[in-house]
Parts: structure tokens; sequence; C-alpha cells
């Protein structure tokens, strides 16, 4: 019988499928905190006690908080046919304070290269052992490529409709299919 702890903090959630010439370069994350996880947070990464999170504290936010999920595979998932893809590292991370809202910014590099015909990903993040309860907001998720790939993509809000069988049955993600022009 599994067993599911109570999460310790939340955060909402924005993703991105983010392509460059080649094919899928990573998935954009952009994550924000409940109040009281930023707060505590917040008040450890700002050392010098400035109200302001410099490129030495974001750095030391991400090798504490963020680099640990690296086994976890960042809390990001991307099935490509039957199989789940490793991520490689996480790109550009930036931490900063809005409306009260610590925030993560930063990609995750996945490669995924195009070809002429579809190649479909589902896209989920999420944190399978529920210390942190991830809500992602699909409205706001999508995708990013240049000219050359033809991308689509719809968010899985339908009862019943989800392929995540690894997570819970309220999961949702992500459903995007490329191609080259």
């Amino acid at each position: 019988m599994p067993v599911l702890a109570h999460p310790d903090f939340f955060a909402d959630v924005r993703v991105n499928a983010v392509f460059n010439e080649k094919g899928l370069a990573g998935i954009h994350n952009f994550w924000s905190f409940d109040e009281e996880y930023s707060e505590s947070t917040f008040a450890s990464a700002d050392k010098n006690g400035d109200g302001i999170l410099s490129k030495k504290e974001c750095e030391w936010l991400k090798k504490t908080v963020v680099d640990d999920l690296a086994k976890n595979n960042y809390h990001n998932y991307v099935l490509v046919s039957s199989d789940f893809i490793k991520a490689q590292k996480i790109l550009n991370f930036k931490a900063f304070m809005e409306n009260g809202h610590l925030v993560f910014d930063f990609l995750v590099e996945f490669t995924v290269p195009v070809t002429a015909d579809y190649t479909m990903l589902v896209i989920v993040v999420n944190d399978q052992t529920n210390y942190m309860s991830m809500t992602t907001d699909m409205d706001s998720s999508g995708a990013e490529a240049p000219s050359n790939i033809v991308v689509e993509y719809f968010a899985d809000n339908l009862d019943g409709l989800t392929l995540f069988r690894p997570f819970r049955s309220d999961i949702k993600g992500l459903f995007v299919r490329f191609k080259t022009k």
C-alpha cells in the first residue's frame, strides 16, 4: 500500500517546453512558493540582510535547494514514447521575491532531436514524494520554438485522460508533439 506524506510547502508552477533548431532543448520552470516557505527560505538565503538576493545568494539557494533535486530529475519528467529521459543539468537559475513569494526561474536541460515525423512528449513537473505540493498552471504553460520546427501542445485538463501512469491520477501535464517544417 503506497503511503504519501503531507506536503511541507507549496509551489505554483508554470512550465514551457523550449526548442532550439535541433529539437527539444529543455523545460523552462517557474516556481512560486507559498508565503511561509518563501519567508523562511529567503531569510536563510539573504546572508547580508539587504532584502535582495545577490548572485552569490542565488548560487547558495541553487546549491542548497535545487542541486539536491538532481536525483529526482529536478521534479521534471519527460516521457518520449514509453521512456522517461534523464535531465542533463540546470541552466540560467534565478531566484527573487515577487509579491511576498520566493520564485525560482530556471531551465532544466533535456535533449530530444527533431525529425521529419512527429515526436510525442509528455511533460510533468511534480514532486512524487509529496514533500512539496506542486500545482501546475496549465493555462500559462506551453512551448517556444524557432521557425524551422512545428510544435503543437495541449494541457491534460480532462479528468480520466491522463497518461501519467506513474503519478497520482490528479496530476496534470503537457502533451507536446513536434517535427521539422
